[in-house]
């Protein structure tokens, strides 16, 4: 039986936590509002509320049936994607110049859900997306836990002890 080691269970952990939070309703926070004043982007959700709904699951959704116009929408979800190709490609070898465009993957991730989170914010200050929140923050772990591994493998590797070991 192989066993699986602890920075592929915290790249996996990653994924699915980025998955939560990119795909999930909280993506969005509602607030009360009436079918008049809800107006693009924003979107009526009914029952007294209103919503910006467009998560990356969303996006790959029109990105689907759109024909022309999905290049576009695959582009404004290519950051979310991207960690999960990056991933796909470590855990299929890891080799240095991947690990290089995991990194980048995982940064672009974060910041464009920063952007996401502080653009939404400041033209709708009502708005918060918690999702978007989230995943900068799944971003930012992730690029500390693989810089964190990265730095003990290389000591591992330079002879030296740790303590942790």
């Amino acid at each position: 039986m192989s066993r699986v080691s602890l920075k592929t269970a915290g790249r996996v952990a990653g994924l699915i936590l980025l998955v939560v939070a990119a795909l999930g309703p909280w993506f969005a926070d509602t607030h009360p509002a009436t079918a008049e004043t809800c107006s693009a982007p924003l979107v009526w959700v009914g029952g007294g509320y209103c919503a910006c709904l467009w998560s990356p699951a969303q996006r790959l959704g029109l990105a689907a049936n759109m024909g022309q116009s999905a290049p576009l929408e695959l582009v404004l979800c290519l950051p979310v994607i991207l960690p999960f190709a990056s991933t796909l490609l470590l855990l299929l070898g890891e080799r240095r110049g991947v690990w290089i465009g995991h990194l980048w993957a995982w940064g672009l991730a974060g910041a464009y859900s920063l952007i996401w989170l502080v653009g939404v914010w400041h033209i709708h200050p009502m708005i918060w997306q918690w999702g978007a929140g989230l995943c900068a923050v799944v971003a930012a772990g992730m690029l500390t836990l693989e810089l964190l591994a990265a730095r003990r493998t290389r000591r591992g590797a330079a002879g030296e002890t740790d303590c942790l070991s």
